[in-house]
Order: structure tokens, then sequence, then C-alpha cells
């Protein structure tokens, strides 16, 4: 039986170095910004066999640009779905070596995980029991077991909340120190229910002394009383998860396609009249480039910081079904990349490196040189 994903769903697997050159050329973007598109896009082989195939990986490393360290975190790939590999800690092209990591390990689904010191990312209602968007990877049920399942403790009281910041500040995490506690996640029963969580763990948070930024990412903040009381929340952000434009009610679960785009800037804007940082999230790869033009251009304007834009990574022949026709290429990839750059150009929002472990730009955004500094 063949591992392939990727390839048995006519996605179009880079074979030579030279056609990063290639694209570099045409489209006056790096060859390694074009090549680490690329390893997200695909994925890795794993050599040593460190995670099976058709799980994920994650590591730190540095691939291209040596003082560039950053998180990863990837599909892996059987024979013919990647050319990329990891051998003894080092990152290949085929046979050129192109980065250094540490150990890469199985990518789980915590109740928590932090990115360095100073972000703190709370799963409070299990992510894995998502269902119904074709996208992402936990549609498919059979996919993993327990060795991936890490988040069944949920977050559900102001009681589990406080105990829960105890026992991080015991493993010596300082809470007073974070500079963003972020709740990611959209299984919430109702808009109160999330808008009193938000509230409980502020509240917990304040008495270990935060003082950073709240932020929420979802779809289920949406109304202007909800995100008038959390805007009172001290410092706060929303990531309004639109994650595609077009096919809504075909590709997403019935909580995100009962919204429509109109309903998501209406909210955006009342949050930013709020004082609330907000954007969105996006996954790059669902819809044509017309669309992704005109949507873009359409939500610039209720944005204060630019938009998390994942690139599909792909683990199932379900989420195949949701990948637009035309994103079978590297070269789609590109043209989105600079498709929403001409958005932003003018703009001073850029991406923010730290945030994304699968974005579209990592040292340059339309040749200027980005603040890739890391949290913690």
């Amino acid at each position: 039986m063949s591992d392939s994903v990727l390839v048995s769903n006519g996605i179009r697997i880079t074979s030579d170095i030279g056609e990063w050159y290639d694209l570099a050329s045409k489209y006056g973007i790096s060859p390694q910004e074009i090549g680490l598109i690329d390893f997200n896009r695909t994925g890795v082989r794993l050599d040593d066999n460190d995670v099976r195939i058709g799980f994920r990986t994650r590591f730190n490393g540095t691939l291209f640009y040596s003082n560039d360290l950053s998180w990863f975190a990837l599909p892996v790939r059987g024979e013919e779905d990647s050319n990329f590999h990891i051998r003894d800690g080092k990152v290949y092209f085929n046979n050129s070596q192109i980065g250094v990591i540490d150990k890469p390990i199985l990518d789980t689904c915590d109740t928590s995980y932090q990115r360095g010191k100073k972000l703190l990312n709370l799963n409070s209602r299990s992510r894995s029991n998502c269902a119904g968007c074709k996208a992402c990877v936990h549609n498919d049920k059979s996919l993993y077991d327990d060795t991936v399942i890490k988040d069944k403790h949920e977050l559900r009281t102001i009681e589990d909340i406080d105990d829960f910041f105890r026992k991080k500040e015991r493993l010596g995490t300082r809470i007073s120190s974070l500079d963003q506690i972020a709740v990611v996640t959209g299984l919430f029963k109702s808009e109160e229910e999330v808008l009193h969580h938000l509230q409980d763990v502020y509240n917990a948070a304040t008495g270990y002394g935060f003082h950073g930024e709240l932020m929420y990412f979802g779809c289920q903040l949406m109304s202007a009383s909800a995100l008038r009381e959390f805007s009172r929340l001290g410092k706060t952000a929303i990531v309004f998860a639109i994650d595609n434009f077009a096919k809504r009610k075909s590709n997403l679960s019935k909580i995100k396609s009962d919204l429509n785009l109109e309903d998501f800037y209406v909210s955006m804007s009342v949050a930013k009249s709020y004082g609330i940082e907000t954007t969105f999230a996006y996954i790059v790869g669902v819809d044509d480039l017309c669309t992704v033009a005109n949507q873009f251009n359409y939500f610039f304007s209720v944005c204060t910081r630019f938009p998390i834009i994942n690139i599909f990574q792909i683990q199932t022949n379900l989420q195949a079904q949701a990948l637009h026709n035309d994103a079978r290429s590297l070269e789609y990839y590109i043209k989105a990349r600079l498709i929403i750059e001409d958005v932003f150009f003018e703009s001073d929002m850029r991406p923010r490196r730290w945030e994304n472990y699968r974005p579209l730009w990592y040292r340059e955004f339309s040749n200027e040189f980005l603040d890739v500094k890391a949290y913690g």
C-alpha cells in the first residue's frame, strides 16, 4: 500500500532545487523563501523514523538563514510525497543540506503549549474533538490515537484555570512575565460561554500578575455586546477564524459556515472600534487566486494586524478534497504571497514569524527584511 497522500491526489512535488531558482527569477522572491514555502507545503521524510509516516513532527531549526532559529510543525511523508528529509539533525533537499535542527518529535495535540517563554496558548476546549471542517486534520477520527491526543483535560471552571496556572508556575513559567495568553479553540456551546471563559482566564491570570495581551482565536465572539465586554479585559486581541472564503457550506463545520463574510467584516469592524487588536486566520490553498485578491482587499480596512495565513498541510485524503485545483503546484503559493503583499504593502502591518508555524513569509516581505525576533 502506498504511503502517498500528495502525489495520489495530484499534488506536484518539486523534484529539483533549480525549480526554486526559476520561480525566484520569475517572481522576484529569493529562492530561500520559496524553498521554505515548499518545505511547509510538502512536509518532510524522517530517515531515522523518529515519527511514523502520516503523523506530524515538530522541531526547532535554522534553514537557509543561519541566524534565524524557527519553529516548524510538518506532516511526515513517505518516499513519493517529499524530497525534503531529515537525518542526524540535518535537513536535506535531495542530497543538498539546507539546515540543522534539534530532535524531531511527535507533534501532539496538547491542552497548552508555549512559543518560547513569553507566549502561552490554551486549548481550553479539546481541539481534537473538532469535526466538520474538511481542511482540518481532526475531521478524520481514524487518524490519531492517545499517543497524539493529549488535550482531554479541559479548563472549564476558574478553579481549573487557577490550578493550571499554579502548576505552570511550579514548572517554571512566570505568568506575570507572559506577553500573551491565547485561547485557541472554537468548541464552546455559545458566545456567552466563550465570553465567561475569557473573563475567567483573565481574572485567574491577573491574580498571578499577568498584564499582557489576552487573545481569542475563533469565530464565536461576534456580537457587539460580547465584543464590548471582551474589550474591558485589559489588552485584547481577536483572530477571527475565517479559514476560507468560498465554498463555506461544503468545506466548513456548521458553526463556521453559518457565518458569512459580511458577518465577519461587521464583527471585525466593531472589535476594532472598541480598541481590540483585530485580524483573521486563513488557510492558503483552498480558494482560487481571484477570490484571494478580492477578499483580502475586502478585509484589509478592518484589520489592525497582519492576518494569520497558514499554508495548507494535507495529511489525509479527506483534507485533499478541500484543496483548490490550482493549489496543487508550488507556483500557486508564490502568486498568493504576491497578491497579499500588494494588499498590505502601503500599511505598517507585517507578518510576525513567531505566531505562525507554516507561513508564506520567513525573512522577507516584498523585498524588505522582516523583524524575525522570536519571543523567549
